[in-house]
C-alpha cells in the first residue's frame, strides 16, 4: 500500500510523517485491498485538519476529514472514520457474495424438492395430426400429446404465436 503525505501550512515533522505512516499501515488490518491512502495535513489559524482519501480495487475511494485543535487528534478520528468505512464496505461485499452462495443453493434446494403437482393424461387412441388439431382447439391448452395414426408415434401439436400450428415429431 502506497502512503502520499502532504503537508500544507506547516513545518515537516519526522514524528508526525511516522505516526500517520503507522496509522495508515494498520487500514490493511480492516481491508486488505487498499491500493494506497493519500494524506493531506493542514493547519488553518488555530485548526488541524486531516483529509484522507483511500483507493480501493475497482476504482472506490473512502474519505475521511477531521479537524481539530490537535493535528494527532485530527489523524486518530479521520483514521478511525476510515477504519468503519473500510469495515461497512467489506461487509457490503462479502452480503453480495454470500447472498449470490445463496440464491445458488436455495436453487440446488429448489431443484432437489420439485414436486408433481399437476398431471394430465392425452388421447390414448391414434387420430391424424388434422384431427389432432380440433382436438387441441376443444380442449383450450397450449400443446396436446396424441398418437399419430400414420406413424404410431407419440406426436406433440401445439399453437404457433402467429396463429399456425406447429408439430413434433420424434426422430427415428
Amino acid at each position: 500500500m502506497k502512503v502520499k503525505i502532504v503537508e500544507r501550512h506547516a513545518g515537516s515533522s519526522d514524528a508526525l510523517r511516522n505516526y500517520v505512516l503507522e496509522k495508515t499501515n494498520n487500514l490493511e488490518r480492516y481491508f486488505d485491498r487498499i491500493v494506497s491512502v493519500d494524506v493531506v495535513l493542514a493547519v488553518e489559524k488555530e485548526r488541524h485538519v486531516a483529509d484522507m482519501h483511500a483507493h480501493l480495487v475497482n476504482r472506490k475511494v473512502i474519505t475521511a476529514r477531521e479537524e481539530s485543535p490537535d493535528m494527532y487528534t485530527s489523524i486518530d478520528r479521520a483514521i478511525d472514520k476510515l477504519k468503519r468505512q473500510l469495515v461497512k464496505y467489506k461487509d457490503q461485499l462479502t452480503d453480495v457474495k454470500d447472498k449470490g452462495d445463496r440464491t445458488a443453493a436455495a436453487a440446488d434446494a429448489d431443484t432437489d424438492h420439485r414436486e408433481i403437482v399437476r398431471t394430465d393424461t392425452y388421447f390414448p387412441k391414434p387420430m391424424a395430426p388434422e384431427e389432432a388439431a380440433l382436438q387441441l382447439d376443444a380442449i383450450d391448452r397450449d400443446f396436446l400429446v396424441f398418437i399419430n395414426a400414420e406413424t404410431d408415434e407419440v406426436n406433440i401439436i401445439y399453437h404457433r404465436h402467429d396463429g399456425n400450428y406447429g408439430l413434433i415429431e420424434p426422430r427415428r
